[in-house]
């Protein structure tokens, strides 16, 4: 069986479209949340880690937490909850209200973790204003969530400069039992991340929208298994949606290219370039077990 460590729902009323307008983008279409679980079901997903995406402060809109809240009602064995926030207001100031609300999540609604996206909002990972927020979710057994990749396409006010993986240096330092995971493995930073969590075992990352970058993933992978911290890389697949982005019409089949890709294609090319293979122990740990540890998942 498979674990999907990191999938976005949505609710599209929850997008402004006069920014979106503004900025050339379009608004994704909702999901079926019936048939969304029927795709992953297919492919052998057992297990998806679910969440939103604030991004009021600079693009006002979210993706839809109560798109979260109303999977996690209908599927509560299936979904692993996230909420996601951003910490700091349009003023650049403390969001005490954005802070009540992951603390009611936590707390009082079984979410297991929160969402940061810097760049999407202009915020460094290591502002201070951002600390009660970790203390909150170190104290609760949570586990933190970054979007702190480039993107991987036009910027559109993503900017690369709130990724650095200084900034999380900062947060590992201060908050060392914490767990974190990184998406995209820091994409194209993953060098960096690797040594981030060489020296934190409690930081985690995935591979969600990287599987079109065949070679540059497995060797990146390569140096994750030489640096010994293979055991803390989990599949993942963003946004599943028919006919969106990396996705065709019918996303079991690419969910399942995907996860063939990492049971038998990285290996081929590992075989043909002369690098070392991956045990089937490390594949089945990307695939399940990594995430399965991390959450606590039977």
């Amino acid at each position: 069986m498979i674990i999907d460590s990191h999938m976005h729902l949505i609710n599209s009323k929850c997008f402004d479209k006069a920014t979106y307008d503004r900025l050339g983008q379009t608004i994704p279409n909702d999901t079926d949340i019936d048939q969304l679980v029927k795709w992953m079901k297919e492919a052998g997903i057992q297990n998806c880690v679910c969440m939103a995406q604030d991004m009021h402060k600079v693009w006002n809109s979210e993706f839809g937490e109560c798109a979260v809240e109303d999977a996690f009602k209908k599927y509560p064995e299936f979904f692993v909850p996230f909420c996601s926030v951003e910490p700091i207001d349009s003023a650049g100031r403390f969001s005490q209200k954005n802070y009540d609300y992951v603390e009611d999540k936590l707390t009082n609604c079984g979410y297991r973790g929160v969402l940061f996206t810097p760049p999407y909002g202009q915020f460094h990972a290591n502002d201070p204003q951002m600390y009660p927020f970790y203390e909150l979710a170190d104290s609760q057994g949570a586990v933190v969530q970054y979007h702190h990749s480039a993107a991987g396409g036009p910027t559109v006010l993503a900017h690369t400069k709130y990724v650095q993986m200084k900034d999380l240096n900062d947060v590992t330092f201060n908050f060392p039992d914490m767990k974190m995971v990184v998406e995209h493995i820091g994409y194209p930073f993953s060098e960096y991340l690797f040594t981030l969590m060489v020296n934190d075992k409690n930081l985690y990352t995935d591979l969600a929208m990287l599987y079109k970058r065949p070679f540059w993933l497995t060797w990146n992978l390569v140096l994750a298994k030489e640096m010994g911290i293979i055991d803390r890389v989990m599949f993942a697949s963003d946004f599943v949606a028919a006919n969106n982005d990396l996705f065709s019409e019918n996303p079991t089949e690419d969910l399942l290219e995907w996860i063939d890709f990492v049971k038998f294609g990285m290996n081929k090319i590992c075989a043909n370039s002369g690098w070392p293979l991956f045990t089937e122990k490390e594949i089945q740990g990307i695939l399940h077990d990594n995430a399965a540890r991390l959450y606590d998942l039977k």
